[in-house]
């Protein structure tokens, strides 16, 4: 009798302790459910506000170039052409690229809604050069077109330096931008 007592309550312990575990691990299966669920959702969101943040950016840089480029003027002034002028010699300068001329034309507007200003540079430099010149130039916070870009390599003998090295081909570029204005409505 008492060995039978004894049994019922090892059975007994054995049902809970199942039933223990087959709840213990139905809760936690199902937390962990909700925590994988969540955790999904922290990472669309970051991706979302990582996405804004980058937009945000980017729509600040295109604000700063329109307001840079914004005027009430009816042309360009002779001090913004040739600060202008100057930029492009330092930018060349910056690459040690021979510039053989830089002058400004005038050009007159059909539109009353922006003003531009025509830029031709004549340059000798290799083509990882004009890359540099051409990319620095893109970041400028101006509305800038380039209209034309023509090269054409230099005549020279591609003799080997003292180092036993072949210079880079230079090529003679010439390049033709428009630097635009939008002109404020009065």
């Amino acid at each position: 009798m008492m060995k039978r007592k004894y049994l019922y309550l090892l059975l007994f312990i054995a049902i809970i302790a199942v039933a223990f575990f087959y709840f213990s691990n139905d809760t936690i299966s199902t937390k962990s459910r909700r925590i994988t669920a969540y955790d999904k959702r922290i990472k669309q969101e970051q991706e979302k506000l990582n996405s804004a943040k980058v937009l945000n950016e980017q729509l600040q840089l295109v604000s700063k170039v329109i307001m840079n480029s914004m005027t009430s003027e009816k042309d360009f002034s002779s001090d913004e052409v040739n600060s202008f002028i100057k930029i492009l010699a330092d930018l060349a300068d910056r690459y040690q690229i021979a510039v053989y001329s830089l002058f400004p034309k005038v050009v007159s507007s059909l539109s009353r809604h922006y003003l531009e200003q025509l830029y031709t540079m004549e340059l000798n430099c290799t083509f990882i050069q004009l890359g540099q010149f051409l990319g620095d130039l893109e970041s400028f916070d101006h509305i800038i077109k380039v209209k034309t870009l023509d090269v054409r390599p230099v005549d020279m003998d591609l003799k080997e330096t003292e180092t036993g090295e072949i210079p880079a081909t230079r090529y003679r570029v010439s390049i033709e931008l428009s630097v635009y204005k939008i002109v404020k409505e009065v």
